[in-house]
């Protein structure tokens, strides 16, 4: 193993700078793969009164199917600034995704992105003025609804920003269920079979088991409960009224029996759920079109215009269900079954006692719980990438393990690909596939999470390595990068690790180096190595 504190010097490209430039990038082992993102070079730019911030300035990489991406660097880098973008989440005023092209599963999330604005230059001072498209900005906000949440999830690092302080854990969290999760939902409650003997049976026995039994038998016997009436959260249900019964255990059958009475539905409760089954399949069909229009790249107008009379009368047709005092009987089995749900999922998250969390708010909670309510949130949607800023920062170190199992375990079970942003390089070590190296709004280096750490290539990435203790070496002294990340009003010209960089040369100042193969899926953004160029 190279140390890493100190930089290798292979060939230098300074004396011929486009050395290898023609020759051909070898084929990568995995490009083959599932690709579910692939994110080329996107720019995002922050229009303030000094100027024109270029937090990122052509990033690009892929996450395949299954696969977790780390993306690491200083603070400043721009690695949350490219999980806002791939989401549109940036604030606009004064930020904008500018160019570039976000591919998730063959649809471009950037399409249109050019008609949405128009930017003038505002003489010689730096500045630029916008003129903004509304109705073209909303059309994609749109678009981005069939994304967000159950293709394209996100732990955002600040989950007291990110939660709403007027509604209770466990109305938010419903809301994400019954979002992208409704036809599953709906079909259990509808399809429950409270009446049947199976469930009488499974009754008896949980009782038994939980006279005599370990925690975990009991939660076994509750979960066949469930499986016994077809609705899961039932389950949990059962097991939160036997956890500490002990030997009273059969004194708890009138409370069970009240709370199966939440799955005998009347007429109103079932319209309920027919209409919130059919507002759910309106969903997928107007997400579908979304879709289909920026795979396609063309506009399907007629059929998003026939999906929302369809709405529009769906919703007259049943306003009375809405009307104050019908409302709270008719939702009545829904509202139940979130709740319940809501507490399966804070229970995958390590929280102690999800039931009294679910029923709380937002500022009678911990940072930390909070993180976890926001990833319990993230996760309740299963979707296929899941973007974690920083996801275990206000987290100690036994939840931290907790929560990466549960990332690593919903990455076995669906198929997440997770882009995993953070500081820490211990925890990439332990959980990344592939990592990736940001500074000053590009990527640097990109590698297999062995390959970085074994050789790491980038002076960058080397001074990373070096800054963090190694067991290896309990006497190396810790070494820091001198300086700070640039400005990005003004950065650097050529390479912006340059005026940093141990190892700068004259040709780092003038030209941005081109991104150069050194392995197999391992590249570089640096003049001291001479590999072919990188195609994406």
């Amino acid at each position: 193993m190279r140390p890493t504190g100190e930089a290798p010097l292979p060939t230098s490209r300074a004396s011929e700078p486009g050395a290898g430039a023609t020759s051909p990038a070898p084929t990568e082992s995995h490009a083959h793969q599932d690709v579910v993102l692939d994110v080329r070079d996107v720019k995002t730019y922050f229009f303030t009164y000094d100027g024109v911030v270029k937090a990122l300035d052509g990033v690009s990489f892929k996450v395949r199917r299954g696969e977790t991406l780390g993306l690491v660097g200083e603070t400043g880098c721009g690695k949350s600034v490219t999980a806002f973008s791939i989401t549109r989440l940036i604030t606009d005023p004064p930020g904008r995704v500018m160019s570039g092209k976000i591919l998730y599963r063959g649809a471009n999330l950037l399409w249109n992105l050019e008609r949405e604005a128009t930017f003038k230059p505002v003489g010689t001072t730096g500045r630029v003025k916008i003129r903004r498209r509304f109705r073209q900005i909303r059309a994609a906000m749109d678009r981005m609804s069939a994304v967000r949440g159950s293709g394209i999830s996100t732990i955002f690092q600040e989950p007291t920003s990110a939660m709403n302080p007027i509604f209770s854990i466990a109305d938010q969290i419903g809301e994400s269920l019954i979002l992208h999760r409704g036809l599953d939902l709906v079909d259990q409650l509808l399809g429950a079979r409270p009446h049947s003997p199976e469930v009488a049976a499974a009754i008896d026995r949980v009782l038994e088991v939980a006279q005599h039994g370990t925690n975990a038998q009991v939660r076994a016997a509750a979960a066949a409960v469930g499986h016994a009436v077809g609705v899961d959260s039932f389950g949990t249900q059962v097991y939160y009224i036997l956890r500490e019964a002990g030997p009273s255990a059969p004194e708890s059958r009138p409370e069970i029996e009240r709370a199966l009475h939440r799955l005998y539905l009347n007429a109103l409760q079932r319209r309920q759920l027919r209409y919130e089954r059919k507002l759910a399949e309106l969903r997928h069909k107007a997400n579908d079109i979304y879709l289909s229009e920026m795979r396609q790249g063309q506009s399907h107008r007629l059929a998003r215009a026939g999906l929302q009379r369809q709405r529009t009368t769906l919703r007259l047709s049943n306003f009375y269900l809405n009307v104050w005092g019908i409302r709270g009987v008719a939702k009545r089995a829904l509202q139940e079954e979130l709740y319940w749900r809501t507490v399966r999922l804070l229970e995958g998250v390590g929280i102690g006692n999800p039931v009294q969390v679910a029923r709380g708010y937002p500022h009678e909670l911990s940072g930390g719980m909070l993180q976890r309510v926001m990833i319990a949130m993230a996760l309740s949607a299963e979707p296929d990438i899941l973007l974690a800023d920083e996801p275990t920062t206000a987290l100690d170190v036994t939840i931290q393990a907790q929560i990466l199992e549960l990332m690593r375990e919903l990455k076995s079970r669906v198929g997440t690909a997770i882009v995993l942003i953070t500081h820490d390089l211990a925890v990439i070590a332990e959980v990344a596939d592939r990592v990736c190296v940001m500074y000053a709004g590009h990527i640097v280096e990109t590698a297999p999470v062995e390959e970085l750490f074994h050789r790491p290539l980038h002076p960058y990435t080397q001074g990373l390595l070096a800054s963090i203790p190694r067991l290896d070496q309990p006497e190396k002294e810790l070494t820091s990068i001198p300086g700070s990340v640039p400005n990005l009003i003004t950065p650097p010209s050529g390479c912006r690790f340059h005026p940093r960089c141990p190892h700068a040369m004259p040709v780092c100042k003038g030209q941005t180096p081109p991104t150069t193969v050194e392995g197999d899926g391992h590249t570089v953004a640096c003049y001291l190595y001479a590999g072919p160029v990188a195609v994406e």
